[in-house]
């Protein structure tokens, strides 16, 4: 602060000096720019005595010339006009321009006579009345007069912009906010429920021949799953199929099942990459009913006979499109380790039991993939390729279910299910160890 008075009154003497040398002279004889210039402090000194600090210049009704604008602005010291007032040693601090140089003092000539007066005018006021001054225009601190706290003053007030209704009311400090923390859920639900139903009938003397029967299949796939988003995953899936048709010519049975499956799948998963999990799975599967075949009362198979458990170690590698129509998970697993259970004695044998063991525990590889695939709006298609080999025996599968939708609850499903089983026990020498299933259905289908 004690700098800027230095700078203002080495000015005032700077000044004094230039008018000592005739400067005092010209503006003795220019009474006009003299009279503005007393006229303006005494203003100034009137102002300040009636209204004190709380006075400021705020009108339009400056003079319409832009180089007198300093005179009728705020009382602030501008350091150029002291320096214009050396004007005769031919450099001119404020305006940038050396003598000497044709381009500068044409720009200088032009300038000159309009900022002259105006310079003389503030020259006067600054060493005649300094104490009137309370700006510098470098910086709008505090003046060389007193210690006021400069105000600003805009011309629109927001406040009286503003309506009262639009004022949020501030809450008392003693309120209190009720704040409720959820943790993450990480888990998610799914299931599908599906009723179908077949009718088909024959009368005796159809050209082709054939027999009339009907038929109901109900599916039931609930599932459970865990994603932390990060790099373990948890996922559970239990399907339940069953199925039962009428047969005129079976004279032993009225119904027999068509489909009969319980499947529970556990998979857990630690992420690799974007696209690669280590990965431990747990297959088990069994059926509800037992089953028979036309005109025969043995039982071919039943509840836990038999029943397998595949526990597998390896890879997965999964993978969904943005649109998220397509996506297929792969467990490529070298180590695996199946248990075999027959429950009933009967059965042994056909399961490839011997000695009247009840179960078989065995290790080998697996390879089980699954697939869901929107083909269009209103067809899906969904698969589950498995593949099991003890290095003795294989046994391939490969589940296909095409959904055709007609509404929101009723569709058309087609099943498409080939199998290939060396290990089981064969009906004939020469029969095959491939086998076919297919069925096409019209019903009820609900997802949840």
């Amino acid at each position: 602060m004690h700098r800027k008075y230095i700078t203002i009154a080495f000015s005032f003497l700077i000044a004094a000096a230039a008018w000592a040398q005739g400067t005092t002279e010209t503006i003795a004889t220019d009474t006009t720019l003299t009279s503005i210039a007393r006229q303006y402090g005494d203003s100034l000194a009137q102002l300040k005595a009636r209204y004190g600090e709380s006075w400021r210049y705020e009108a339009a009704d400056t003079m319409s010339n832009p180089y007198y604008f300093l005179l009728f602005s705020s009382p602030t010291y501008y350091g150029n006009a002291a320096h214009n007032g050396f004007g005769t040693l031919g450099y001119h601090v404020g305006n940038g321009f050396r003598a000497g140089n044709a381009r500068a003092d044409m720009q200088a000539a032009r300038f000159l006579p309009h900022l002259e007066g105006t310079d003389r005018a503030l020259l006067y006021i600054y060493t005649r009345s300094p104490w009137l001054v309370r700006h510098l225009d470098t910086e709008a601190q505090e003046g060389p007069d007193s210690g006021m706290e400069l105000e600003v003053r805009p011309q629109v007030k927001l406040s009286e912009q503003l309506n009262e209704a639009d004022v949020p009311e501030t809450p008392a400090e003693e309120t209190e906010v009720d704040i409720e923390v959820r943790r993450p859920n990480f888990w998610t639900f799914a299931g599908n429920f599906a009723f179908q139903l077949i009718q088909n009938y024959v009368t005796d003397n159809w050209y082709k021949g054939g027999e009339s029967h009907h038929s109901m299949l109900a599916t039931v796939v609930a599932e459970a799953n865990y994603d932390n988003k990060q790099r373990v995953t948890f996922k559970n899936k239990l399907e339940m199929k069953l199925g039962f048709q009428s047969s005129h010519s079976d004279e032993k049975h009225k119904y027999k099942t068509n489909s009969d499956l319980i499947r529970l799948t556990n998979e857990f998963g630690l992420k690799a990459t974007k696209h690669w999990y280590y990965s431990a799975m747990l297959q088990s599967w069994t059926q509800f009913y037992r089953g028979y075949k036309k005109n025969d009362d043995r039982i071919y198979s039943d509840f836990m006979s038999p029943f397998e458990s595949l526990l597998t170690f390896g890879m997965k590698y999964s993978f969904e499109t943005k649109n998220k129509r397509f996506k297929v998970d792969v467990n490529l697993s070298p180590l695996a380790a199946h248990l075999l259970y027959v429950g009933r004695p009967s059965l042994e044998e056909a399961f490839g039991l011997r000695g009247r063991h009840h179960s078989k525990f065995e290790y080998g590889s697996n390879v089980t993939a699954t697939h869901s695939w929107t083909v269009c709006k209103n067809v899906t298609w969904t698969g589950r390729f498995y593949y099991y080999t003890n290095y003795d025996k294989t046994q391939v599968e490969w589940e296909n279910t095409f959904n055709l939708k007609v509404n929101k609850f009723l569709s058309t499903q087609l099943f498409l299910y080939p199998r290939f089983d060396d290990g089981v026990m064969r009906s004939a020498p020469d029969a095959s160890y491939f086998q076919f299933k297919e069925y096409l259905s019209v019903g009820l289908n609900v997802s949840i």
